[in-house]
């Protein structure tokens, strides 16, 4: 499994990278722009646009970083009062219907970035902005985030689930 392992987060760490430099832009090209409404009365040209497919970017690509940290938003009142092996099942199936739900997000999203792709879709706005890299960039990740899943629900299925830490788990006890 440590090559499997190995593989998901080397892709990870590089669909997360490519997140935050999306985010960077979301982060400064907002900025700008605004500052730019602000002191000459108009925005920049594009950036309205590729806000909108960063935000998809920062979304789909940065989804397996929160997998490697475990760190979807998950309830687990029943589980954690199951006995281990129930526990265990049950886990099992909850990361198995997150697989299958992103495979059918992911089925469709695909059929769609192939169409983009050949008709080399772009969004009319202030300039004519191509968007089939960005839905063929939704596919991959949606894909990734599939694979991820399913892969991790193996893992739980064979070993367990893995142990929260104390700084990542945030509880409220009464």
């Amino acid at each position: 499994m440590r090559p499997i392992e190995t593989f998901f987060r080397s892709v990870s760490n590089v669909f997360g990278a490519v997140a935050l430099i999306f985010l960077m832009f979301l982060m400064l090209g907002t900025t700008v722009d605004a500052a730019a409404r602000g002191l000459w009365g108009r925005p920049i040209s594009g950036v309205f646009e590729l806000a909108e497919l960063s935000m998809v970017m920062v979304v789909f690509l940065g989804l397996g970083w929160t997998m490697l940290d475990n760190a979807h938003i998950r309830v687990t009142l029943l589980v954690e009062r199951m006995p281990a092996g129930l526990a265990r099942v049950a886990e099992t199936l909850s990361w198995l219907f997150a697989a299958l739900f992103l495979l059918i997000l992911a089925m469709p999203a695909s059929q769609d970035a192939v169409h983009s792709f050949a008709i080399r879709e772009f969004r009319w706005g202030h300039i004519e902005f191509p968007i089939w890299w960005a839905k063929i960039a939704l596919a991959i990740g949606l894909w990734f985030g599939c694979l991820q899943l399913a892969f991790h629900a193996v893992y739980v299925a064979l070993r367990g689930a893995p142990r929260h830490t104390p700084e990542r788990d945030l509880r409220i006890e009464p």
